[in-house]
């Protein structure tokens, strides 16, 4: 069984074909910028990288179109037939989907309803899979949401302050993302300790240009820092996270912006950049706030500090911690972002080993030997986890 997974993003396109017999990855890729004269591709088979440089796909239709020709002119395919299904990342199911689906009208059509939701993720999330339908009509079409991994969050950790109306006639609640990843990190941080994941108590940091904390009690989501959309929680490369609302109407009388520029001001011009007036990529303000730039520095330290706040939050509700996990691009290849982030927990067991957090290169723990915390750092294998969730679906489909 070979299951292509995609994730199709607003001017991002990745992919990754699996071998599920073995779990192994056959080939992989990416195409960032897409739509520009900038656009870059790299395309792998295996460890082997074929292709790395500038590409001229422009589109979802290219792009896919792309994928399979290629992965058949490399053998990894015998064509289009030899895929047993594509697998969509998608970003909010919102209470209509709590697990992984078999993509038909229906479901695609309720996908572009919840579009509001993930403004930013779902509208090329539903391309992508209308695309894939036009181009590969006769194989299975599955969507795995990053909400799902968090339906087992409790009503009192995910009901928000608001008219009960609002949530019972227009769903507005926490939903929670990266879902894939957290779940994978759950699971592989029982490995490296060697307990089930029932018996732990883990905070789960995805750091990247977007980022969420998650509290998973037992294996099983308990609380996470993302809410209704993925704007909120942490502040993040150009996203605002959590603030008052009451900002939005001072802002529009003070500017006279409508709600759609305020909405776009803040998705593309808050987090980071907004602080730093410099860059959203993490590992620019580091090297700013090294050379004395004050707001990088401070955007740095409100980004470290709020993922800190919610560490303790989660520890708290929990009653205690026995793993805490860095991951995403940030999370893994940050040390220092790492020791600002949990150093000054000694109170809580978490005890930096500082000389092999800094020296670590993939994945590996980073606490002394005697943390009553353990620290780890895991690369969440996220296409994994909705190839897995994916074939699960087809095997209960066929039998």
């Amino acid at each position: 069984m070979k299951i292509l997974v995609l994730n199709c993003g607003g001017s991002s396109f990745k992919y990754q074909l699996l071998d599920m017999t073995t779990e192994t990855v056959l080939a992989r890729g990416s195409v960032d910028r897409m739509g520009t004269d900038d656009a870059t591709l790299v395309h792998q088979v295996g460890d082997e990288v074929r292709f790395r440089g500038p590409t001229e796909i422009r589109d979802f239709t290219d792009a896919i179109r792309f994928v399979v020709d290629r992965l058949t002119k490399d053998g990894v395919v015998s064509g289009a037939d030899d895929i047993s299904a594509v697998a969509h990342k998608l970003a909010h199911g919102g209470e209509l989907f709590s697990g992984t689906v078999m993509i038909d009208d229906e479901v695609l059509e309720a996908l572009r309803k919840l579009a509001p939701l993930a403004p930013v993720h779902n509208p090329p999330n539903v391309r992508g899979i209308e695309v894939c339908r036009e181009l590969l009509p006769d194989i299975p079409q599955i969507g795995s949401f990053e909400t799902a991994f968090h339906r087992t969050v409790p009503a009192k950790a995910y009901t928000y302050g608001v008219p009960h109306e609002w949530y019972e006639r227009y769903g507005v609640r926490k939903y929670g993302f990266h879902g894939a990843s957290h779940s994978y990190v759950a699971q592989r941080v029982a490995q490296m300790v060697g307990r089930p994941a029932e018996e732990l108590r883990t905070v789960s940091c995805h750091l990247g240009s977007g980022t969420s904390v998650a509290a998973i009690a037992y294996g099983r989501s308990a609380d996470i820092s993302s809410g209704f959309t993925p704007q909120s929680g942490t502040i993040m490369s150009t996203r605002p996270g959590d603030f008052d609302p009451w900002v939005i109407p001072y802002m529009a009388e003070q500017t006279g912006m409508d709600n759609e520029t305020l909405s776009r001001e803040l998705v593309t011009r808050g987090g980071l950049l907004g602080i730093s007036g410099l860059s959203g990529d993490m590992r620019d303000l580091e090297e700013a706030a090294e050379k004395g730039h004050e707001r990088a520095r401070l955007a740095v330290e409100v980004f470290c500090y709020q993922v800190k706040k919610y560490i303790g939050a989660f520890a708290a509700v929990m009653n205690g911690l026995d793993c805490l996990v860095f991951t995403g691009g940030i999370g893994e290849n940050s040390a220092s972002i790492r020791a600002q982030i949990a150093g000054g927990l000694e109170s809580f067991g978490v005890y930096l080993d500082v000389p092999a957090n800094s020296a670590l290169r993939g994945e590996g723990i980073i606490s002394t030997p005697d943390s009553p915390v353990k620290v780890a750092v895991i690369k969440a294998d996220e296409e994994l986890v909705v190839a897995r969730q994916a074939a699960a679906l087809l095997r209960s489909s066929d039998s």
